[in-house]
């Protein structure tokens, strides 16, 4: 199998190229071929693809194509009516659009987010699983839940199992703590400082101190963090 890409390394949006660099590794232990900056340019074949043309110019035989696009929300029926859209619905904390008694929750709402000071639509089942209850509240009586749920997601591949807390769109720093060459650590991006997101690897006994020290949002000195022996509600920076 071979797996192009415009990007420099599988991942590379959502975890950067530190993580990113070790899922093409395992990949690349299980047999996968990449092709990483280049784009496809146009398939052939006659009465299926038999060839794939990338954007340099050179050509992989193929029997079978998979293309991913990504996915944009459905707002339609949203914009129609007259609600705010900037990548699906826009919402404030409480997951209320910009018409009154009018909700969203899922990964059709870019709902305000109290604790990251930003606006996130997150594609994944956890968004309507907790987002639901939160604007069902609001709904009854409007104020009374703010989401601020962090937002979380998860990956399994081969004998690489992962769960993300967090959002780090920039970061200045990763630090790993854990035996990484093992595939058994924790990984942490930081910003200004503090920890902005965090990923258990193959360890499942760290979620909830995980969840405290990102909702912390203090400032965590580096060394401490990627020491495996001193509690993660320790790391911060002395004072």
């Amino acid at each position: 199998m071979t797996v192009v890409d415009t990007i420099s390394v599988p991942l590379e949006g959502a975890l950067g190229p530190e993580v990113g660099a070790l899922y093409r590794a395992i990949h690349d232990e299980h047999g996968v071929h990449f092709r990483l900056g280049v784009g496809v340019d146009s398939l052939h074949g006659a009465d299926a693809v038999e060839e794939v043309r990338l954007s340099d110019g050179t050509t992989l035989p193929a029997g079978a194509v998979v293309v991913g696009i990504g996915a944009l929300p459905r707002t339609d029926l949203a914009a129609a009516a007259g609600l705010d859209i900037d990548n699906g619905v826009v919402t404030d904390e409480f997951l209320a659009a910009s018409a009154p008694g009018v909700f969203a929750a899922g990964d059709l709402a870019n709902a305000a987010h109290p604790s990251y000071q930003r606006r996130i639509r997150l594609e994944h089942w956890s968004a309507a699983l907790n987002q639901g209850p939160a604007a069902a509240r609001n709904m009854l009586e409007y104020g009374s839940a703010p989401y601020e749920k962090i937002p979380y997601f998860y990956s399994d591949q081969y004998d690489l199992s992962m769960e993300y807390r967090g959002l780090a769109p920039e970061y200045d720093q990763v630090v790993f703590r854990g035996d990484v060459t093992g595939r058994a650590f924790l990984g942490f991006w930081l910003h200004d400082g503090v920890v902005a997101a965090a990923m258990n690897a193959n360890i499942w006994d760290q979620g909830d101190a995980i969840e405290a020290l990102l909702a912390a949002r203090s400032a965590v000195d580096p060394a401490r963090l990627a020491d495996p022996g001193v509690p993660l509600d320790a790391v911060a920076t002395p004072s």
